[in-house]
């Protein structure tokens, strides 16, 4: 049976319009995850993926942050209900990979603190919202002489290049949500008192965008990173006779009659 997504404990689901809000619901613990939590990301994010009248998904903290990373409690286990009703394991690993091939954009929004894994949860979305005076951090090499290999060292380089990334990853160096925005860590840093309006205008304009368009090209860009120029042209001239775009005509014919467009997300 479907899992309710009103009995979602430890991930809120809100729906405003086109939006999805997914709060991780721990503010006891900071948001810490557990397996159960991971397990409920992954299934809401099969519910977005499943529905046409979703088209932009904002992930965020309840509480005082975003999210600390792991519980170093302890994770607990997946509540069987979830076992038949994931079509991913309930991993980092999963998650991050739901989320980079959900064909709608995706938004993390950081205010108070991202640490470890949690930050590496705000990385594998497509977009970066951080309030000026958040905290974003990865001590658990220099700090707790961790083995860190839950997506960190994939996405900083690409995102900061290899200096900035030795220095953020080896020696924990924390950055504001400022000074990560100046280094291409997140997409843009709002001041605190703008972060929940910048957050909402973010989300709207992306939902009212050509969804399956913005699907089309996180695909290319996602699958291309590692690929020669030659591969790349093989595998994305074939897309535009694969994937049909409706709100392509009606973009261009916005454009010849000079309106703004009004997309379906078809």
């Amino acid at each position: 049976m479907p899992i309710e997504l009103e009995d979602l404990e430890e991930v809120n689901w809100r729906q405003d319009g086109g939006v999805v809000t997914l709060s991780l619901n721990r503010p006891e613990k900071r948001n810490a995850i557990t397996m159960r939590m991971l397990g409920e990301l992954i299934y809401a994010l099969q519910c977005c993926e499943d529905s046409d009248a979703i088209r932009a998904v904002v992930i965020r903290g309840v509480g005082k942050g975003f999210c600390p990373g792991d519980d170093l409690g302890g994770m607990g286990a997946l509540p069987e209900t979830y076992l038949d009703a994931l079509r991913h394991p309930a991993t980092h690993a999963a998650l991050q990979a739901c989320l980079r091939a959900l064909p709608k954009p995706t938004i993390a929004a950081i205010h108070g603190f991202a640490f470890g894994v949690g930050l590496d949860l705000a990385m594998a979305c497509d977009f970066r919202i951080a309030a000026a005076d958040a905290q974003l951090r990865d001590q658990r090499v220099f700090g707790r002489g961790m083995h860190a290999v839950t997506g960190c060292a994939w996405f900083q380089p690409r995102a900061l290049g290899l200096t900035k990334a030795l220095e953020f990853l080896i020696l924990g160096q924390p950055y504001t949500g400022t000074r990560a925005a100046d280094v291409g860590m997140v997409t843009k840093a709002v001041p605190a008192s703008e972060f929940e309006s910048s957050v909402h205008e973010f989300a709207t304009k992306l939902a009212n965008a050509p969804t399956k368009a913005i699907g089309l090209m996180k695909k290319q860009i996602y699958e291309g990173l590692n690929m020669t120029h030659d591969e790349f042209m093989a595998f994305a001239a074939p897309l535009i006779r694969e994937v049909e775009i409706k709100d392509r005509q009606e973009g261009i014919s916005a454009f010849l009659e000079k309106r703004p467009a009004k997309f379906t997300g078809q």
